[in-house]
């Protein structure tokens, strides 16, 4: 997704140095390139294009028992955190279009329902398909007796976590929480629940009003800095999961079907150069850790398009806690 020019870039004299149509970005300059991607939507898609064409697949499939990630990668400043969850404040956006600067609080995402984010329609759609499904009826049935409301029950539970510099940290932490409290969690292997994270903060909710909210407060607590790039550049890594556990009992004496999901919503730290953002002391420290995990996701896609494609490869998953985790 290509973002429009920021106040920076305006003040340096921008102009446009890629084209993007259908699948492909044309890269325009001495050395013409072109790239192909599965997708490619320029600066004037709007949030509700691109959760069409990205969040309701992924979705869909989360809703089916199915594990979910949806990822934003990219240049600090691109729009990631504006991709996943809307404008940081009202005046950001009205149209939208991509902002300059990347926010944290969400709120112009629920002044402009046309700005809105990734997760606030993906949390949207997954308590409409909830509400669906509670207050369905078997159309199947027999006779007008038979047709009583299915047996159903979902429990919808949220966890919030930023990785900085390779330390977990719990973003819905309690109240009150020393940062050695907020800082105790800890990715765990176990042979029957796969790769969990020990000690995190996990709430049940019931709408997608006050799984937003929870976000929101999260979002307060997730470290952000200024850069040469950015004004509120994310220096951590973000991710907000979602579990959605089902029961179901199809008709009388049918035997109970039990499924269960995560969907991992993931904000990452933006990729930057030290001669671009003029990072120095703990902002060079940070931007280092934050290259270091993100060339370590790059070394896990790569190899699992190998694996997908029949070649004998190892993926190292295990070299950084975000890949460790997901």
């Amino acid at each position: 997704r290509g973002p429009p020019p920021n106040a920076r870039e305006l003040e340096q004299g921008y102009h446009k140095g890629v084209l993007a149509s259908g699948r492909t970005i044309e890269a325009l300059g001495k050395a013409h390139s072109s790239y192909s991607y599965d997708h490619v939507c320029d600066e004037h898609q709007s949030q509700g294009a691109i959760f069409e064409s990205v969040g309701v697949p992924v979705t869909d499939a989360f809703l089916e028992g199915y594990h979910g990630c949806l990822i934003a990668y990219g240049q600090t400043g691109a729009g990631k955190t504006f991709t996943m969850q809307g404008p940081g404040d009202p005046d950001e956006s009205s149209s939208g279009e991509l902002a300059s600067g990347e926010g944290t609080d969400g709120a112009g995402a629920v002044n402009d329902p046309e700005a809105q984010g990734l997760i606030p329609r993906v949390l949207q759609r997954i308590f409409q398909r909830v509400a669906d499904e509670t207050n369905g009826t078997l159309i199947d049935a027999d006779t007008p007796e038979d047709k009583k409301p299915c047996d159903v029950q979902f429990v919808v539970k949220c966890s919030y976590l930023e990785i900085y510099n390779e330390t977990v940290a719990d973003l819905l932490a309690p109240a009150g929480t020393t940062n050695a409290e907020r800082n105790a969690p800890v990715i765990r292997e176990h042979d029957k629940k796969g790769i969990f994270v020990e000690g995190l903060t996990e709430a049940v909710v019931t709408n997608a009003e006050e799984t937003y909210d929870l976000f929101t407060k999260g979002s307060f607590n997730r470290r952000v800095g200024m850069t040469e790039m950015n004004r509120e550049s994310s220096r951590s890594h973000a991710v907000f999961t979602v579990s959605l556990e089902s029961k179901r009992r199809p008709c009388q004496g049918a035997a109970l079907q039990k499924r269960s999901a995560l969907l991992h919503l993931v904000d990452l730290a933006g990729s930057e150069r030290q001669k671009s953002t003029e990072a120095g002391g703990a902002r060079l420290k940070e931007a280092s850790a934050i290259n270091k995990s993100l060339s370590a996701l790059g070394n896990v896609i790569k190899a699992l398009v190998d694996v997908a494609d029949g070649k004998d490869r190892h993926v190292p998953y295990r070299d950084s806690k975000l890949t460790y985790l997901l």
